[in-house]
């Protein structure tokens, strides 16, 4: 059964994503009215935060009645096929245009990339940061850990995989905040962070086994609309920077700031649409179309800006700064929907299709 609230999320999440990126790319050559209203320019980072809870959900929504090992290592291929090698693809095509523009791009950092990228979680002990090809493939080193927490429960047989969730990372996070670590690979496996993926959990449970009125469903809908409004007109510090993630500093600070807003709404949009609100809403087709692509449109967007920016560097910046915003997003969102059709939709299909069965050779019998 397809849920989907969740895909038109999904659609909110990556546009928001976009959008910040969009700033980030007309700032750099004029001043526009979004970017100095209020506390909008970084907002949206915030659909990192959605796509988080949203993973979470999904996560226990397909996966809660795994078992065993084979049934785990079934999961972790499954999650490999679709998220590793579309990332993979995608971080190619940034570097082969980044190298076109920059032949002069240290070495090291090219190789501290490719780790980064192929192997996505630190096991290193002089690893110090997360640097992927593509800079937005941070969050696909939380998404893993999530992935390989979820895989251990698998593993273990256990039945209670929302309670034990609710158990270890709650304690993963409290030994990181007690005891502080120096080294990246612990400061990385106790981010709280990951308590957003904890509230998507928590969500499906509630999905699966209460029965949530649709007062309390709109409530939510409306508490996590408001968090999002008071971030962005009161502000929310430097919880937007990708270092005040990775470092840990300002994850706990986000988690409660951007995550809990953003766990109210998708709740609030699930039970809202299980109840049958909004109908017409949750089957709109760009949006479905938008939240399908999400992920495509999530690895290509940042490549499509670069490629803008070295056009904008060479002709000019020649358009209206927040006309640019809109206009660059539309774009991108189109080339991100190209490339879902064109690059993730086939190699999703190949990588699935299932191997052809050797030819059974033709029975002989003797005549009598």
């Amino acid at each position: 059964m397809k849920i989907n609230s969740i895909q038109l999320l999904r659609a909110v999440a990556v546009i928001l994503v976009v959008h910040v990126h969009a700033i980030d790319l007309q700032e750099a050559y004029t001043v526009s009215y979004q970017q100095k209203f209020f506390f909008l320019e970084n907002f949206g980072a915030i659909g990192v935060d959605l796509f988080f809870a949203i993973s979470g959900f999904i996560i226990s929504y397909v996966a809660s009645n795994y078992f065993g090992g084979h049934d785990g290592l079934d999961f972790l291929k499954k999650r490999f096929l679709r998220i590793n090698p579309i990332y993979y693809v995608a971080s190619v095509c940034y570097m082969v245009l980044f190298c076109f523009y920059d032949q002069f791009y240290p070495l090291t950092a090219v190789l501290y990339g490719w780790r980064d990228t192929l192997v996505m979680l630190p096991v290193l002990n002089s690893q110090k940061w997360l640097a992927p090809i593509l800079v937005v493939g941070w969050s696909l080193s939380y998404e893993w850990w999530f992935y390989c927490l979820f895989f251990f429960l698998i593993l273990f047989r256990t039945k209670y995989k929302t309670l034990l969730l609710l158990l270890v990372i709650p304690a993963l996070v409290a030994i990181g905040q007690i005891v502080k670590p120096a080294d990246f690979r612990l400061i990385f496996y106790t981010n709280p962070i990951m308590l957003e993926f904890l509230f998507g959990v928590i969500i499906f449970w509630l999905y699966r086994h209460a029965k949530v009125a649709t007062g309390i469903a709109w409530l939510l809908v409306v508490l996590g609309i408001g968090g999002y409004i008071y971030n962005v007109w009161h502000g929310f510090g430097n919880i937007s920077e990708l270092s005040s993630v990775t470092s840990g500093t300002g994850s706990m600070k986000r988690v409660w700031m951007w995550g809990l807003p953003s766990a109210c709404i998708l709740a609030g949009c699930i039970f809202l649409e299980k109840k049958g609100v909004w109908t017409r809403l949750w089957n709109n087709r760009l949006g479905l179309l938008i939240g399908d692509a999400s992920y495509s449109i999530y690895l290509t967007h940042y490549t499509f800006f670069y490629l803008l920016a070295q056009i904008y560097a060479r002709t000019g910046y020649f358009m209206n700064a927040d006309v640019s915003i809109i206009v660059h997003m539309v774009l991108a969102v189109a080339v991100g929907i190209f490339f879902y059709y064109k690059v993730e939709q086939p190699l999703i299909k190949l990588l699935h299709s299932p191997k052809p069965k050797p030819p059974v050779p033709p029975v002989h019998t003797a005549m009598p």
